[in-house]
Parts: C-alpha cells; structure tokens; sequence
C-alpha cells in the first residue's frame, strides 16, 4: 500500500465501505419502519374487516370465518374481553401460530399439525411488551395495538360487541436478506471507482516517475533531458521547478568546471617563465631547489586541467559489466608489475560512465599498491547497492586524518616527492566520480592492519 495507486484505491474503497455500510444501515431503519407500517395498515384493515363479518354473521360460521381470513402468518380468534396484559396474549398467540391452519392438516389426523412457517424458537415470549389503545376514528370500535418487534410482527384487539372481542397476530421471524441486486451494485461501484482511481493515479504519477527518474539520473551524473511540464497544475509547476533547477545546477558546475580550467591553463604561463629564470641562478643547490618546486607546481597545474577537461566533458552511461571491467583493471595493473589481486565474482551489470569510473578506481588501487605493498580487489553486492573493495597491507592512515586525505592536493606522505605520492588529487577526483554517480568512498583501517577503501554504488 506504499504506491500512490494502491493508495488511492485504497482510499476510495473505504470510502465507499463506510459510505455504503452508512446507507445500508439508513436504508434498513427505513425499510423496517416502512413495512412495519404497511404492515400495521394492512393487519388493521383486515383486522377490521374481519371484526365487520363477524358482528354481521351467526356465531357457527365465526370458525369458518376467522380460519378463512388466517394466513401461514397470521391468526384470527374470539375472546369474551380485551386482552388481560401482554404476556398472557403472547402466549396465546404463539400457540395459535404454531398450529396449522385447518385447511393445511390432512383429514382424520389425530394430531395437530405445526405451521411450517414458524417455530418455537423463532417466537420468544418477552415481557418487555405492552399494548397502546387506538383512538376511536369514524366508525372504528376500541382497539389496542401490541409490537411484536422479537416476532417482527404485530397483534391487535378490537371490540366486535360488547362482550366480543376479535385478536388478531402477525409474525414473520426471518430477517428480509438484502437483495442480490444490493450486493453486485456494490461490487459494481467498487470496481468502477477502483478503475477511476487506477486512471487518477496514473495520471499524477506518471509526471511524478518522470520527475524520480530524472533526479536519479542527474545524482548519477547524467545529462538528462527536460522532464514534459504536463498535467495538473501543482504537478506542472513542479516539472517547471524541476527543470529550472536541473538548467542552474548545470549552468553553476560548468562555471565552475570551466573557472578552474582556465586557472589551470593560465598557470602554465607563470610556472614556464619562472623556471627558465631558474635556469639562470648560479648556486647549485637553490637552482636545484627553484626547480623542484616548480617542476611539481606544473605537475600540480597539469592534474588539475586534467581533471577540469574530464569533468566538462559529457561521458555518457551505459551498462557494463562490473566484474568485467575490476578484471580488465587489475590486469592492466598487473601488467605494469603491480602486485594487485582480483577475486573473480559474478556478472554483475550496473548502470554508470566506465572511463570516469575506471578512473576513480585505478587511482584506489595505485594508492594501495603505493602504500601499501599490493592491492586485493573484490566486488560485493550489499542488498540493493553494490560494493567494490580494495584492501591493501600497508599502515593505514589515521581514522583523524580520513576526512582530510580526501581534499585537493593533501599529501600524508611527506617527501612531496611526484615520483612517489603524486600532486593529492587521486583520491578527491575519486570521490567527486563516486558522488556523480550518486555513491561514495568510504575509508576504514583493517583489524589485521592495512587499509580497506569501500566504493559504494547506489541501488540501480
């Protein structure tokens, strides 16, 4: 349920479940209050009807009468007076209603028949129960009416003559299941509104996939086109703010790039002229000196514009074989009479520039044969990143200094000696490819002494 689709479907379910259980509950208390009335109506009105026939006929047809007008759910019998109370009346009138109409027993049965329609069970007796007098309207005779709401039915009582009085119950225990037609309409809303939802998500995270896409892309490095400003507002605006900050974070890195080169270039300058002025001083050893120190002043310049032409140029990605090129790596090492070491894993293809990086991590690996003897290099996969891990046997660096080793021109070995440490750019060009590509360089000192640089790679 994390994806914005899940999560809008997920939504307007719910909705829809609270919405509909809401309904169906309103719906339920009106659907019972409105049979229960009609219900009422139409017992009173037969009830009454019933009553007229018998204040109208002789006392040997009354039998006849009252099981003529009985029902599977109804009853119809005579008492000398109004109902007694409640539970008295109940109890006649389950009894009534658990026999079989006449018309319903076979002939010459010697046992009463039970009604098939109802049971015992479904009929309990509650004391809960009272009966409310009905106003005399018109030609209507003194009645009393009894809910029945555990039966849901109703029982009623009317004076036919004085002295005779009409009962009369209805009852239907079983609940009225909600139609089928409730349920595939419910089943129907859901799967529209799912649709909806699928088509609302899609359109607000298309843009928004584009816009991760893109800003995973530019982490790794990669020059990445304008992202479509479509769609909603909110969203469109963001595309808008999307692209402008991608245009001037390119705009500020190739001022910064371009700065440094032409720095670079213009020291070239300077450094030639002060060295031909140095061939003219006459103490030996302060020429020897002068020279030195402009020979790696040069160095220094040349690295630098070195390093600014590689990152203004554009290197495209693309997928290669990691393991593929550790390999091709070590054994142009190898080779030169480097001691480096590569254990052998599986393919493991990955998305990155491979000149650039094939940069950062000969520099790892000429570090560790320079300081420390020879280098072991390994790849590993870590869950979802990918590790590449360069161990050497030297004396490792400081954990105070780790921070330090990775800026420009910083030196721990101390002679400044080109010939044995370089100019210090080795590992900051390191980790500026690293970061490009959205990983990073990561030191640490090996309990069984030596020092472990780990390259890190983000998850694809």
């Amino acid at each position: 349920m994390r994806s914005l689709t899940s999560q809008l479907i997920g939504l307007m379910l719910v909705a829809l479940l609270l919405s509909q259980v809401l309904f169906y509950l309103i719906n339920n208390s009106e659907r019972d209050r409105s049979l229960r009335t009609v219900r009422q109506d139409e017992l009173l009105a037969r009830a009454n009807a019933v009553a007229r026939l018998v204040g109208v006929t002789e006392e040997a047809v009354h039998p006849e009468v009252l099981r003529a007008a009985g029902t599977a759910l109804s009853r119809y019998w005579l008492s000398p007076g109004p109902p007694a109370d409640a539970l008295t009346w109940e109890k006649t009138a389950r009894d009534e209603l658990l026999r079989a109409l006449p018309s319903a027993q076979p002939e010459n049965a010697r046992e009463v028949v039970p009604n098939s329609r109802v049971s015992e069970a479904e009929l309990p007796i509650s004391n809960q129960s009272s009966w409310t007098d009905i106003p005399p309207k018109g030609r209507q005779n003194e009645a009393r009416l009894l809910e029945l709401e555990q039966w849901n039915g109703i029982g009623y009582a009317t004076v036919v003559r004085p002295g005779l009085w009409l009962n009369a119950v209805f009852a239907k225990p079983e609940l009225i299941a909600s139609p089928i037609r409730y349920y595939i309409s419910l089943a129907v809303t859901a799967l529209l509104l799912s649709l909806l939802a699928v088509l609302a998500a899609r359109r607000v995270g298309r843009p928004l996939q584009r816009l991760t896409e893109s800003a995973e892309r530019i982490g790794r490095g990669e020059d990445v086109p304008a992202v479509p400003e479509e769609g909603a507002d909110d969203i469109r605006r963001t595309a808008i703010a999307f692209n402008q900050m991608q245009s001037r974070l390119r705009r500020f890195v190739e001022d910064r790039t371009r700065m440094i080169a032409d720095i670079s270039h213009d020291l070239r300058t300077p450094v030639t002229l002060l060295r031909l002025q140095a061939e003219f001083v006459s103490d030996p050893d302060t020429k020897e000196k002068m020279i030195s120190t402009l020979d790696e002043m040069q160095a220094m310049t040349e690295a630098t514009l070195a390093f600014a032409k590689e990152e203004a140029s554009s290197e495209p990605s693309r997928i290669v074989d990691m393991n593929s090129m550790l390999e091709s790596v070590c054994a142009d090492l190898s080779e030169l009479g480097w001691d480096v070491g590569f254990m052998e894993g599986e393919r493991v293809p990955w998305h990155f520039r491979p000149e650039s990086l094939r940069r950062a991590i000969r520099n790892v690996i000429e570090n560790a044969v320079r300081y420390g003897e020879r280098a072991r290099v390994r790849l590993e996969r870590a869950g979802n990143s990918l590790n590449v891990i360069v161990d050497d046997d030297g004396p490792g660096i400081p954990e105070a200094d780790f921070e330090k080793v990775f800026a420009p021109f910083v030196r721990l070995e101390n002679s400044r000696n080109p010939a044995t440490g370089g100019v210090g750019l080795g590992l900051a060009i390191t980790r500026t490819i690293m970061r490009s590509h959205g990983g990073d360089v990561v030191l640490s000192n090996r309990p069984e002494g030596g020092l472990r640089v780990l390259l890190s790679f983000p998850e694809i």
